[in-house]
């Protein structure tokens, strides 16, 4: 170490060290007396940026022998880089400079120049924040490879991009922000803390950590519905800085922000699939694992997060599955009008059936997975045409309904579209039925020819198998997952008025045409594979009132039959009035029941 210590290397001109051990007021008092002496001035000859041989030599010793803190690796009992844990789509391993490995100081020095390019003002990308957080971890075995005056030319770069990151936008760039504002610095003070610039970095990364987890979330952990591609990284990067905490004075973060944490582990457990992936993941890229939740659950004290924990990732003992009372845990689904995002989800259990909503854009996306197979994954098209000219959306999302209990999860979303028309879209899962509802609503206010077209982009591996004669089909991924019934076509295929159920190039696709100033495109999803194999039916009802019959615009109700099973499905297009179907008095606006054995209908979920 001596004779690396005492090497000279220039750094080039254009780049001159003000950085160094021998400044004044660099040292904290906890560094050694023989580091601080042998920096002081009358010390040892230096190099040419003023750093003593002898102090350099002293601290590079004390890197060495000083028992705390540990290294990043010491603290997560996995074999892996935690830098590596979820990292973005684009990124199969933190990008780490080449020469961290080398550790010339020619090719330091060459970095240092290359780092400092682009344009003033620039926001930093996660790969430039990935590097510099891998340079941080790297200093102290650094310090043993390399001369004094690119190690401190080093440090001072990470200290410009900390300095730098009070211009990043939390909203705008919220991982980015996080890793430069939050886990950098706070990364150099438990790395450093002999240092005295290092050290004062504690307070300023304990606020913007707390601020991304309080600002970032909804009060109870779910992340908006626009930084859902960043969940798992941001969960690395907090996880990683709540193992540091051990030594920090303060700890990483608030109480508030350290509640948020827990409620943002069980919500990432929440959007995770069967395999482990992450929830509108490729499925391809690194978006963490196992070893991430187990870390992450070391600072949960939550042990129901533990319990569903067992139940919702991978490679869980059924034993362990089996001691767990599901009814005890808390509810598996969420929706979060401030996040814009909605899960419907029937159980905990990874094998579920799960619809994830975004709803942040009028872009609605939207991912239905059950057990191995991603059914479809992505946006969720409707094109309306009035009278052959095409309306576009008008407005944003918004909420209309939100209804989750042991019969099923509902959410209705609205749309503003051009020429006074709404979009609603209608989402319900059903618990112990077991089928999932969706329903594209068109609102208009003037009669004519209506046309729809809507859209799910099934996933690679799944296909649509319809059958010859019906218009239904089944799903089918590594098996056959759901029974699909388009409510408002003839169920056969010969009846070819009102529209189609097929696949496409672009996935499961409705078409449905209507003279009038509504029209209603229900799909039906069967996901009990022992009864979907059953005779199927449905049936569009008559909906009268007063005694006349209401035309399609104004009401539709439809009788669905799976085996020994039926429901019941209405749904007001007008101003809600008291109709009957099937001898079935209503007043309401929606309603789906199921048949008891009595012929009496016993609602699911029902719109006053």
């Amino acid at each position: 170490m001596a004779a690396t210590s005492s090497a000279k290397t220039k750094s080039p001109s254009n780049r001159p060290t003000t950085f160094s051990g021998s400044d004044r007021g660099i040292w904290h008092k906890s560094a050694p007396e023989t580091v601080r002496k042998g920096f002081s001035a009358g010390g040892s000859a230096g190099d040419s940026a003023g750093n003593s041989v002898a102090g350099w030599t002293a601290f590079c010793k004390h890197l060495v022998d000083r028992p705390r803190p540990v290294d990043l690796a010491e603290l997560f009992p996995i074999k892996e880089n935690s830098l590596d844990w979820a990292l973005p789509e684009g990124f199969q391993t933190c990008p780490e400079p080449d020469w961290l490995d080398s550790a010339k100081p020619t090719d330091v020095f060459e970095w240092l120049d290359e780092s400092a390019d682009g344009p003033s003002g620039e926001t930093p990308d996660v790969g430039h924040a990935l590097q510099m957080l891998a340079c941080a971890h790297a200093l102290p075995r650094l310090a043993g490879r390399l001369p004094a005056e690119p190690w401190w030319a080093l440090l001072g770069r990470l200290l410009s991009a900390v300095a730098d990151s009070a211009g990043i936008d939390l909203e705008k760039n919220p991982l980015v922000h996080q890793l430069l504002a939050g886990e950098l610095p706070l990364t150099l003070a438990y790395l450093l803390p002999e240092i005295a610039p290092c050290r004062k970095l504690r307070s300023g990364a304990r606020r913007a950590l707390s601020s991304g987890l309080v600002d970032l979330l909804d009060g109870e952990g779910v992340l908006r519905a626009k930084d859902v591609w960043a969940l798992r990284p941001l969960l690395a990067c907090w996880t990683r800085c709540r193992a540091l905490s051990s030594e920090i004075k303060g700890g990483s973060w608030t109480s508030e922000a350290s509640e948020q944490y827990e409620w943002f582990v069980r919500h990432a457990l929440r959007l995770t699939r069967h395999d482990g992936s992450h929830a509108f993941s490729n499925g391809s890229a690194r978006t963490g694992g196992n070893d991430l939740f187990r870390a992450a659950l070391k600072f949960d004290n939550d042990d129901d997060d533990h319990d569903i924990a067992t139940l919702a990732l991978p490679g869980g003992k059924k034993s362990d599955a089996k001691r767990i009372s599901e009814a005890d845990l808390p509810e598996p689904a969420v929706n979060s009008e401030w996040a814009s995002i909605g899960v419907l989800r029937r159980r905990w259990l990874r094998s579920t059936a799960q619809l994830t909503v975004l709803y942040h854009e009028p872009s609605l996306w939207t991912e239905f997975a059950v057990g191995k197979d991603v059914l479809w994954s992505g946006p969720w098209t409707a094109d309306v045409r009035l009278n052959g000219q095409t309306v576009v959306p008008d407005s944003d999302w918004e909420e209309v309904c939100w209804v989750s209990d042991e019969d099923v999860d509902f959410l209705e979303l609205e749309l503003e579209l051009t020429e006074g028309i709404r979009l609603q879209r209608q989402m319900v899962l059903a618990r112990e039925d077991r089928f999932l509802f969706l329903a594209d609503v068109i609102l208009g206010t003037q009669p004519g020819k209506l046309e729809y077209r809507g859209c799910l982009p099934l996933g690679a591996d799944v296909s649509f198998q319809a059958d010859d004669e019906g218009r239904e089909g089944f799903l089918v991924g590594s098996k056959p997952r759901a029974l699909v019934m388009p409510l408002a076509l003839p169920e056969w295929r010969e009846d070819r008025r009102v529209g189609e159920l097929t696949q496409t190039d672009d996935g499961l696709e409705l078409t449905q045409s209507v003279e009038g100033s509504c029209l209603y495109a229900p799909l039906w999803f069967d996901l009990d594979r022992r009864r979907m194999t059953r005779r199927k039916t449905w049936r569009q009802l008559t909906v009268a009132e007063s005694l006349s019959v209401q035309p399609l615009d104004v009401a539709a109700g439809y009788r669905v039959a799976v085996g020994k099973e039926q429901w019941l499905v209405y749904r007001s297009l007008a101003e809600r009035a008291n109709r009957t179907l099937l001898g079935h008095n209503l007043s309401c606006e929606m309603l789906i029941g199921q048949f008891d054995s009595s012929g009496e209908v016993e609602p699911l979920v029902e719109v006053e």
